[in-house]
């Protein structure tokens, strides 16, 4: 009988619910808070899954963890993860095709895209060296609508395999990296073209968010600076200093070559967090994570960003003229890992 339930328990640990739904209603709410408090007060035998921390105790930690489950994720919802569909062309490298399923189970472990606002992913990777070879999927590499979710296309530049050249690895972290940022803010689903002040579309925040993740992605993984060995060779634009908000719209691309003026702004924003006393890691997370989870849109993104960052817009605009215009002086410490920011 004791091997029995040693099994389910496993089983159950092996296939979970979401950590905080103790009474198994796929919703994460105050009902769950009530469980543990009663367990606790009557010192009854508890649930296995009040144990929410996972430290083989049910205590006080454990209602402090759901109720930060359920003030930073609105009322959570357990859902499945995204469905991944993968069309992977023979023209690519098998080093690569290795490669890249390892990079997408690291980023799912890392941060998994739920299905908050969409199912499924198409995945569509190509080498540049053959033409188009999927009917209706443009070549270039980005995330794009479709009937069903969304789909990811990879086409990877020839190039880039004979010259060994680690962008080969790292557009797969940024461009799964918009995934987690379509999973986790539903205005980023709405239609982006022209002005859409119900979508999210703050490019700066967006584009240099992703391009700090794919960074640290291959400063972590791989032990190659990605900052100082590829990125700083671009050019931070001037109008960094002189007019930063016209990098909120996709119009400015031709001043922002690799997103590396948008990148520049985002890890200058890390810094001003920074001098507010937060840590490296709760910075990028703020920015990473927590900013995109408040549901900003065009019309309001600036309110949420001053109440998750604690400054406006503008002051943190004008701050960025106090920094030199180069990567150097801002890219985040070689020792800090992902896993820090998202754990």
């Amino acid at each position: 009988m004791n091997k029995l339930i040693a099994s389910l328990i496993v089983f159950s640990l092996i296939y979970p619910l979401c950590p905080g739904d103790v009474n198994e209603d796929y919703t994460i709410n105050i009902q769950d808070v009530i469980i543990i408090v009663n367990e606790i007060i009557d010192d009854v035998e508890s649930n296995y899954l009040s144990d929410v921390n996972d430290d083989g105790d049910v205590d006080i930690l454990d209602i402090i963890t759901i109720i930060n489950i359920i003030l930073y994720n609105d009322e959570y919802l357990c859902l499945d993860p995204i469905n991944i569909t993968y069309n992977i062309h023979n023209s690519l490298p098998l080093e690569w095709i290795a490669e890249f399923y390892i990079i997408i189970e690291n980023l799912s472990d890392l941060i998994p895209a739920y299905q908050n606002y969409y199912d499924e992913l198409t995945v569509y990777a190509w080498n540049s060296n053959v033409e188009d070879p999927y009917p209706g999927i443009q070549g270039g590499t980005y995330i794009g609508g479709a009937d069903e979710g969304f789909n990811m296309v990879l086409e990877i530049n020839q190039m880039e395999f004979e010259w060994d050249h680690m962008h080969r690895y790292s557009v797969i972290a940024h461009e799964y990296f918009h995934v987690y940022q379509l999973s986790i803010n539903e205005a980023m689903n709405q239609p982006n073209g022209g002005y859409n002040p119900n979508t999210f579309s703050i490019k700066w925040l967006i584009e240099g968010a992703a391009t700090t993740f794919e960074s640290m992605y291959i400063q972590n993984y791989y032990n190659y600076n990605y900052f100082l060995n590829d990125l700083i060779y671009t050019e931070i634009d001037e109008s960094v200093y002189s007019n930063p908000n016209i990098f909120e719209d996709y119009s400015s691309n031709s001043l922002d070559i690799n997103y590396t003026s948008s990148t520049f702004m985002v890890l200058v924003l890390a810094k001003e967090l920074m001098n507010l006393g937060h840590s490296e890691e709760d910075a990028f997370k703020m920015i990473f994570e927590e900013f995109m989870l408040t549901g900003a849109k065009n019309s309001d993104w600036q309110n949420y960003f001053i109440a998750t960052f604690g400054f406006s817009v503008n002051e943190f605009y004008d701050s960025i003229q106090t920094y030199p215009l180069n990567l150097e002086n801002v890219i985040p410490s070689s020792s800090i890992s992902l896993q820090q920011i998202f754990n």
